[in-house]
């Protein structure tokens, strides 16, 4: 979002780096292009205060996290959701499977059932009936 003279709003870790950047350059003097060499060996070693860069380093990663941690999150999701989906596919493809099979084979022992129930109960109910004789083994059904 720009404010009323069309600028962006300056992070303030932004801010706070620079003003530091610039306050090395300044004690440093003026800074080197770069066709220049530089000789580290024989010039000031910069120090900087330990508790101000863990300041900045604390702040840097907060600044990070914060930009990073939303599409960080939003793609683990769709990775997680692609993955469960895949996997759900896969389950349900399963236990569709098992269903049918199951489902083919109480129709195969119900049909048995039925067969071997009527071809059973038939000598019975010909037994019962007056004037006829029940079928032998040895006796050919008319």
């Amino acid at each position: 979002m720009a404010d009323e003279s069309g600028h962006r709003p300056v992070n303030p870790l932004v801010r706070q780096v620079d003003t530091l950047l610039r306050s090395h350059q300044e004690a440093e003097g003026e800074v080197p292009v770069l066709t220049e060499v530089i000789d580290f060996a024989g010039g000031s070693e910069m120090t900087l205060d330990p508790v101000v860069l863990e300041a900045l380093a604390r702040q840097l990663e907060r600044a990070v996290l914060d930009q990073l941690g939303p599409q960080f999150n939003r793609m683990i999701e769709e990775r997680l959701a692609r993955a469960l989906s895949a996997r759900l596919e896969e389950a349900v493809e399963e236990l569709r499977t098992d269903l049918i099979s199951g489902i083919d084979r109480i129709a195969r022992e119900a049909v048995s059932s039925a067969i071997a129930n009527t071809f059973s109960a038939k000598p019975d109910s010909a037994a019962s009936e007056p004037g006829r004789k029940a079928p032998t083994s040895d006796s050919e059904p008319s």
